[in-house]
């Protein structure tokens, strides 16, 4: 087996662990909006939203937190193997396309973490 397919084979193997681990934990119970459905709320609505996603973070810190580590994890793994698994050239079209698709998932981890990190610190400044 080639290193690359090595790798691959150690990436998938690592994103269903995540995948696994997601679905054995309480991630279910923890509430996002996104920027893009927030802002398309009406303000009431957006209030009431933004009040969940609080309370439960402040309710379930750790919960919150790995929700969002593995949320980041599992986007950055699939970068990870769209970019091992691409073959052959592609049309500049196609390429664009998936390059898009990644930077897509790349910004979604990324959100992902900061949220986390945001979370664990308001429960440094509230202990």
């Amino acid at each position: 087996m080639s290193p690359r397919l090595q790798d691959a084979a150690l990436i998938e193997n690592a994103l269903q662990a995540v995948e696994r681990a997601m679905a054995r934990s309480d991630v279910g119970s923890i509430p996002f909006f996104g920027p893009t459905t927030l802002g398309e709320m009406p303000p009431d609505e957006r209030e009431a939203a933004e009040k969940i996603e609080t309370k439960v973070y402040r309710e379930k810190p750790e919960e919150t937190a790995i929700h969002f580590c593995l949320t980041s994890a599992r986007s950055l793994l699939d970068v990870a193997q769209t970019l091992m698994m691409t073959e052959g050239q592609p049309s500049p079209r196609e390429r664009e396309r998936r390059w898009d698709s990644l930077v897509t998932h790349t910004k979604k981890a990324g959100r992902a973490a900061y949220r986390a990190a945001l979370v664990l610190a308001d429960t440094k400044r509230a202990a």
